[in-house]
């Protein structure tokens, strides 16, 4: 007998993201969920900023906006993004490319 996925068994949301180095050396990060995306200097600098504008984000739509929840979460980047994610997800995948990642964001699902 097949497992029975359980929605209120979840305890984190995972979002995917991904990140490119740009031209000048700084990156640029995209969650692809909630169409956020952040800059930084390096790739753990804008996974961190990245990181706190997911948390912030949901932390509002979930508390201040909750009325408008629905249309918040989820809230896709435009195809664009969806495509360039693809593309990353094919260079890590079928060769060496240090400027780009892909990578998901973990977050909890219970009241902090």
């Amino acid at each position: 007998m097949a497992a029975q996925f359980n929605p209120m068994k979840l305890k984190e949301l995972v979002l995917r993201c991904f990140a490119e180095r740009e031209a000048d050396g700084s990156w640029f990060a995209m969650c692809l969920e909630l169409n956020l995306y952040s800059r930084g200097g390096s790739f753990e600098e804008d996974r961190k900023n990245l990181h706190s504008a997911i948390s912030s984000y949901l932390r509002d739509a979930v508390t201040k906006d909750r009325e408008y929840i629905a249309d918040l979460i989820p809230r896709p980047a435009p195809l664009y993004f969806w495509l360039r994610y693809l593309f990353i997800w094919c260079c890590v995948k079928f060769r060496d490319a240090t400027a780009f990642r892909k990578f998901n964001e973990a977050m909890p699902l219970v009241p902090a």
